[in-house]
């Protein structure tokens, strides 16, 4: 889900590739190939390894593409900081922490969402709880128990375990945007969000002025909402993306896969075989499996 982070014009920026990454000082710096789960965020990729450590690479100017050591089930790339839940189900954030977007709250958390500058997970009581920037108020999830939450820019929203999607913040997501039905899973963009019904359909609502907000009708596993475009796996098990395309971040290759997320301007996915394919703009080597 991701984020704002400019495509580095007039940036000072570290490429790095941490544990099982190429080298820094490498021509094609590149994430590893084999992941059981990845995260796009705005300008660097995270995933999970098969051995469950994380690795990351990207842009790295505040640490957001150095994880920790340890084991991970899930790993969520925001806009300058990453989140994780290890295997015990407590949450590391690493980056930067200007509004303690970093400091997840002790606790065990079954899935974790990091956003602009502020994060939010689902702990295992199937409550919800957020930390960092919370002037909007996107950091006071509603009360009530949570299947997923996703945090995004000043908003963020959930699926509550009767289903419905529930959004709170700074919103453009009124009454009538919030999409309706019963989800299985939801997504928030910039200024739109969209959501995986139980019958496999999307519904989407707020900012569509590339068309990020109208999916097409097909039938979904899973979705991932970037700043401007979204992709998701669909039951045959490919991919298709919809909104902005400058650079080919909605152009996903033919192939089949599990899991896809989408970053700012680059998109990746775990393909069937368990290797990682990425597509879209490529500055930080964000996109560049090896």
């Amino acid at each position: 889900m991701r984020r704002l982070l400019a495509n580095g014009v007039g940036l000072a920026v570290t490429i790095l590739c941490s544990t099982g990454c190429a080298e820094e000082d490498s021509a094609e710096p590149g994430c590893p190939e084999a992941l059981v789960q990845v995260s796009a965020g705005a300008v660097h990729t995270c995933g999970v390894k098969p051995d469950g450590a994380v690795a990351c690479c990207g842009y790295n100017g505040d640490g957001q593409s150095e994880p920790p050591s340890g084991t991970f089930t899930q790993v969520d790339a925001g806009e300058s900081h990453t989140c994780g839940v290890r295997t015990d189900g407590t949450v590391v954030c690493w980056g930067s922490n200007e509004y303690g977007e970093a400091t997840p709250p002790a606790g065990t958390f079954s899935q974790v969402s990091a956003g602009l500058d502020f994060s939010c997970g689902v702990r295992t009581d199937g409550t919800a709880e957020c930390w960092g920037m919370g002037i909007h108020g996107q950091a006071s999830p509603p009360p009530g128990t949570y299947l997923q939450v996703s945090a995004g820019w000043a908003d963020a929203c959930g699926v509550a375990t009767d289903g419905a999607a529930v959004c709170w913040g700074n919103s453009v997501f009124g009454p009538a945007l919030v999409p309706t039905g019963t989800f299985s899973q939801v997504d928030v963009g910039l200024a739109y969000v969209c959501g995986v019904r139980l019958d496999g359909t999307v519904g989407c609502g707020g900012e569509d002025g590339h068309g990020q907000a109208t999916p097409p009708a097909d039938t979904f596993l899973q979705i991932d909402a970037g700043q401007t475009h979204i992709c998701g796996v669909k039951t045959d098990g490919t991919v298709a993306c919809w909104g902005e395309n400058p650079d080919g971040r909605a152009t996903p290759p033919s192939a089949t896969f599990t899991q896809v997320s989408c970053g700012n301007d680059h998109s990746c996915g775990v393909k069937s075989d368990g290797t990682v394919a990425c597509w879209g703009d490529d500055m930080f080597g964000q996109a560049t499996p090896r």
